[in-house]
């Protein structure tokens, strides 16, 4: 399903028509549009431009980036568009439930709401969003919120009198087995986490011995934090790993944040390809799976319509060169703790 692996081991080829095969066997588009942070005016024109005009066949979304109504519009406009030549089947979509959805019970109600939104019958891919269950506000809460949840101004972001998140009980070996539930019944093709470390996806499965295997664990990845080690233990679990913010997201972070860099800049001369396109190549050669985020066409057109041309030599460069550093990580871990400890 990749392109012949040439020159030390690395992916090569054109970028757009490769797909990984998956531990489930679906087939997943190496690089995808991401949403996170598109305004949903602008959203739905992007996601149409990327499938109807670049090429692209698969879309990353989440309920939390509350531009689904307007992805999913994008979605079946091209479907719908006869020049765009495109039927739904052949677009991956890829959703995220979020924590205060984690209970069980609350499980078939998000899934439903995430199609409702998208306007689709299926999505190809659920995500668990964040390793950490959030304990969901009681109705009427905000404004008027009990003890627990005293700090919440935001139902999506419940917080304690202190301020820190207000986390649940639920057992996410629980929720994996409501999504896994999600699957039987029809509503998405394929699930995996996001986010999540070795330990957590190995308690997923609860001591079941035919637990599902999360297909993919979507982190971020970039050059400036290329998560070496994540990549080798998620082979050595069969889970295909998707990399948001491959960038280093400059819209949030800034442009300092490695698209300047002569790291990347000098191998972007070497090459002929742009900055984006060396970060992206650095990721894709090495087996990850992208979803650059952009709404700007002709950055739409330059992330997928390429050739992998970075050579080994140059992919263990900017390994070296590269200082690393992670970008995103939230307090939502019991007592205000970051998710990530990163020694």
């Amino acid at each position: 399903l990749l392109a012949g692996r040439a020159d030390g081991g690395l992916i090569k080829g054109i970028l757009k028509p490769l797909r990984r095969g998956l531990n489930d066997g679906t087939a997943m588009p190496v690089v995808g549009l991401g949403t996170w942070k598109s305004k949903p005016e602008d959203v739905e024109n992007s996601v149409f431009h990327a499938i109807c005009h670049a090429g692209y066949r698969h879309i990353d979304a989440a309920q939390i980036y509350m531009n689904q109504d307007e992805v999913g519009r994008g979605i079946r406009r091209a479907v719908a568009t006869a020049d765009c030549g495109v039927k739904r089947k052949e677009i991956w979509v890829t959703s995220k439930v979020w924590m205060t959805d984690f209970a069980p019970e609350d499980m078939p109600v998000a899934v439903d709401r995430i199609l409702r939104e998208l306007g689709l019958d299926y999505v190809d891919q659920l995500l668990l969003h964040w390793p950490i269950p959030y304990a969901k506000p009681p109705p009427g809460c905000p404004p008027s919120c009990p003890e627990r949840w005293a700090g919440t101004d935001d139902i999506l972001r419940p917080r304690g009198a202190d301020g820190n998140i207000a986390t649940g009980e639920t057992l996410l070996a629980d929720t994996w087995l409501a999504l896994e539930a999600a699957k039987k019944a029809g509503k998405v093709r394929s699930i995996g986490v996001s986010n999540f470390n070795v330990e957590e996806i190995k308690s997923l499965a609860g001591g079941r011995p035919d637990a599902v295997m999360p297909a993919v664990n979507q982190v971020e990845a970039h050059v400036f934090w290329n998560q070496a080690s994540l990549l080798d233990s998620m082979k050595a679990l069969t889970v295909a790993v998707v990399a948001y913010s491959p960038l280093g997201n400059p819209a949030i972070y800034g442009e300092n944040s490695g698209m300047n860099s002569a790291v990347v800049s000098d191998i972007a001369v070497e090459t002929g390809l742009t900055p984006a396109q060396v970060m992206i190549n650095f990721l894709v050669a090495q087996g990850w799976i992208v979803v650059p985020k952009t709404v700007t066409p002709s950055r739409i057109d330059q992330n997928i319509n390429f050739e992998l041309k970075l050579t080994s030599e140059q992919i263990a460069k900017i390994a070296r060169d590269a200082p690393q550093k992670r970008l995103a990580n939230p307090k939502n871990r019991p007592g205000g703790l970051p998710v990530f400890v990163d020694e």
